[in-house]
């Protein structure tokens, strides 16, 4: 792996646990806003008593590890019974969209703008690091909600377009341009920026590729393994196998470049 800068086995191992240490503490922070963002809002429109009152469920591994068992502890069934559809709308669209969505643009915004230029004079790449996978796990959740996991019957996806008054099919187009946006500006704008200030001598792009073929493959799994239907099955198929290489073969330079 020469010209890399993972020139020997002691870097290529530490490359691996930071970037093992980097998807749980990513997915953690993300998971978090995400479940918070759906109980706060919920709190606000006066459909819940505690907005840290998540369902937390057991100290078993995977729940510590990727809280597998966590959810945002909001029954939507009494909001809809209301007539207050909208409100529900508002809580279902406030995981995906305004934490994940939101973090992934203020994230973008941290790389792209002076203080990533700053970041990258003074020498702080674990700043950088840590904000591209917060950056890359924020774009790819609002990714595993839309396209993957729009067209079904139940999840945020669903619950938004029941609150707002529309099929899952009518809603699709329009999460799905954002989320396909996200992706757009964090591969081909903002990830090979991180590259070139991290591993400046690195032709093969080993950061930028690991970062997508981990973030992009892990957010796929909900689509094809979460019992959300065919479309979603296929859907999850076509992100890991047709998506994700055309993201993968989009960090590499022109010959000659």
């Amino acid at each position: 792996m020469r010209g890399t800068g993972l020139c020997n086995r002691g870097h290529m191992l530490g490359f691996g646990g930071a970037v093992l240490g980097s998807v749980l503490l990513a997915h953690a922070f993300d998971f978090f806003a995400h479940e918070y963002a759906h109980a706060f809002v919920a709190w606000g429109l006066g459909w819940k008593g505690d907005p840290l009152a998540l369902h937390y469920g057991t100290a078993a591994i995977d729940n510590i590890l990727l809280q597998q068992q966590i959810d945002e502890n909001v029954d939507y069934a009494p909001i809809f019974a209301s007539g207050r559809g909208w409100q529900a709308a508002l809580i279902a669209a406030a995981g995906p969209l305004l934490a994940n969505g939101g973090t992934a643009l203020i994230c973008h915004r941290l790389i792209m703008g002076p203080i990533g230029r700053l970041i990258g004079r003074a020498g702080r790449p674990v700043v950088l690091w840590g904000l591209v996978w917060v950056d890359a796990f924020s774009t790819f959740n609002v990714w595993s909600y839309a396209p993957l996991r729009v067209l079904t019957s139940h999840g945020d996806m669903a619950l938004l377009a029941r609150g707002v008054g529309i099929s899952v099919w009518g809603l699709f187009p329009f999460v799905s341009a954002f989320a396909v946006w996200l992706v757009w500006r964090f591969a081909c704008r903002a990830l090979p920026v991180a590259q070139a200030r991290l591993f400046p001598v690195d032709r093969q792009k080993i950061f930028s590729m690991t970062v997508l073929a981990v973030s992009l493959g892990f957010f796929s799994i909900p689509g094809f393994l979460g019992g959300y239907g065919p479309f979603c099955a296929v859907l999850g198929m076509v992100s890991v196998f047709m998506v994700l290489p055309v993201l993968l073969a989009s960090q590499q330079e022109p010959a000659g470049g």
